[in-house]
């Protein structure tokens, strides 16, 4: 699972910086992943396997947009009364933005739409800001997510990361009308041109957008591999 240009966006002007193979810096580019299981931000998105993929255009000026999609639902719904499974679907992701670095500084800013076919989840839309510096990189994101007949929920998501050499940690928070918090280590390496990652994630149960997040400890085995176009 390749996701280099979503949502932590100093990670990919940092890995740049410390010369990280699998960023593309300049052009277009394409992934393909396959992930036992999908969870974003500490949320859960399937109990099986997701196939994933994406496109990524990369300017030399730090500019830069894509897409990302993966197949969502089939988990249990968080409802104790309730038998049924999450709708599945899709969901796509549309992102542009702007990543540069000033001397030993990354920084980044950029705007998600986040999209779902059927009735797993509603729309959200999202700008993100980045910093980075050495092996540290800090992402706040602001967003609304879009409830049809009645309100928008507001939320926040700040998240911490530490990478170095393949190995990374990261604790990452919700806030506003969300709540909750998570902690995710991880390792990722390159073998033959095909990334192989493993993560192991710890999340408070009320750190969801759709009262499903990780109830304690999951892990999640990742393989990927990116093309340029």
């Amino acid at each position: 699972m390749i996701r280099r240009n979503r949502f932590v966006l100093s990670t990919v002007v940092s890995s740049v910086m410390m010369g990280v193979s699998g960023v593309s810096v300049a052009g277009v580019s394409a992934n393909l992943g396959i992930a036992s299981q999908y969870y974003f931000r500490g949320v859960q998105q399937t109990t099986g396997a997701a196939a994933q993929g994406g496109v990524d255009y990369n300017h030399d000026s730090g500019l830069y947009a894509g897409l990302w999609g993966s197949n969502v639902g089939g988990h249990e719904v968080a409802d104790p009364a309730s038998t049924d499974d999450d709708p599945l679907g899709i969901e796509v992701d549309y992102y542009l933005g702007y990543n540069g670095v000033l001397q030993d500084f990354s920084y980044g800013i950029g705007y998600t739409l986040y999209t779902y076919t059927g009735d797993f989840d509603t729309e959200y839309s999202e700008v993100n800001f980045s910093a980075g510096y050495s092996m540290f990189s800090l992402e706040f994101s602001t967003g609304t997510h879009d409830v049809p007949g009645g309100v928008d929920e507001d939320y926040t998501f700040t998240a911490l990361t530490f990478e170095y050499e393949g190995i990374s940690a990261t604790y990452g928070a919700w806030g506003s009308d969300f709540d909750g918090a998570y902690f995710e280590i991880g390792y990722a390496r390159e073998v033959s041109e095909v990334e192989f990652g493993i993560s192991l994630i710890n999340g408070d149960a009320e750190a969801n957008a759709k009262n499903v997040a990780t109830d304690g400890t999951a892990l999640v085995i990742t393989i990927g591999k990116e093309f340029d176009l």
